[in-house]
């Protein structure tokens, strides 16, 4: 699991001892001390507590409908970026509660980004400030998710995957191969798997039923904890001061390459300076990321064309 800040690993800490806790203090005290999470699948349950170690309380609006942003099983698509979603939830979330500050999540899960051919989730937390239009944002990638399926055409076949999934904590989706037909979400129980995995083989033109692992937050464990650990982080950076004007949210934003190569000093592609950076105001800092590394002439386009 890696904090990406947005889109990247993320290097800056906030300073230890008295100092950096009383300047925490005060900076917690600018900060709204309510905010409006856009969520109808518990994902205030991973996010309040890091909130609250802030002074900010998380107020979930009722009558949200964030389906309506997108749906991991795809009967309503999602419209734009995960960014998109995440920020359309923050100012619903906001306008139905009133509160200035609207905070949205959203998730994506499929292939590694960097890693072909294995599984991978990213997750995004926006915190949207209605009066400025101003966002802070992170992002963290999951490694290791609970996101799986399986085509069976006996429930027997399905065993060893949802001992995998670690079934029945872990809950699942039976759908039907070779249809648009979903029969059942959010199955944590054996009389009910079978029953709707039973259907959807006689509902198949191929007599497979498809179960795969609800990625919803509330029926997924992991994704909550990923989500729980991604506000940590979060709230780490909405305490930290931009140190050009003192906005909240400085943090990591992006990498500079040119990393001088070991042989004959050319500049490579490698990153070689994480980019800091302000929400508001737009400063931007280059941090070296390891003071004195070279890269590997493998990688220099002089020594290896």
């Amino acid at each position: 699991m890696k904090s990406l800040g947005l889109f990247g690993t993320e290097n800056y800490r906030a300073g230890e001892g008295d100092a950096a806790s009383k300047l925490t203090s005060l900076i917690c005290s600018s900060l709204a001390s309510r905010a409006a999470l856009g969520t109808m699948h518990g994902k205030a349950d991973a996010l309040s507590p890091s909130f609250a170690n802030i002074g900010v309380d998380l107020v979930v609006p009722n009558g949200l409908d964030t389906d309506a942003f997108g749906t991991f099983t795809g009967e309503t698509k999602r419209q734009g970026t995960m960014l998109d979603a995440a920020r359309a939830k923050a100012r619903a979330a906001a306008t139905l509660t009133g509160l200035t500050i609207g905070i949205g999540s959203e998730g994506s899960y499929g292939s590694h980004p960097f890693v072909p051919f294995i599984p991978a989730g990213r997750e995004l937390l926006v915190w949207h400030d209605t009066g400025s239009g101003i966002d802070i944002i992170d992002m963290m990638i999951d490694e290791t998710p609970s996101f799986a399926h399986r085509d069976i055409k006996d429930i027997a076949e399905a065993e060893d995957f949802i001992r995998a999934i670690d079934f029945p904590r872990q809950a699942l989706v039976v759908s039907v191969v070779g249809a648009k037909s979903i029969l059942a979400k959010g199955v944590r129980d054996q009389s009910t798997l079978i029953d709707a995995t039973r259907r959807a083989i006689s509902l198949s033109p191929t007599a497979q039923a498809r179960l795969q692992t609800d990625m919803r937050a509330f029926m997924n464990p992991r994704r909550m904890v990923v989500i729980a650990k991604l506000g940590e982080l979060f709230t780490k950076r909405l305490t930290t001061l931009c140190p050009d004007c003192n906005h909240p949210g400085w943090g990591w934003v992006g990498i500079k390459g040119g990393l001088r190569c070991s042989a004959c000093g050319c500049r490579t592609q490698l990153p070689s300076h994480d980019v800091m950076s302000c929400v508001a105001c737009h400063a931007e800092q280059l941090v070296e990321r390891s003071i004195g590394a070279e890269a590997d002439p493998t990688f220099c386009p002089s020594c290896n064309p």
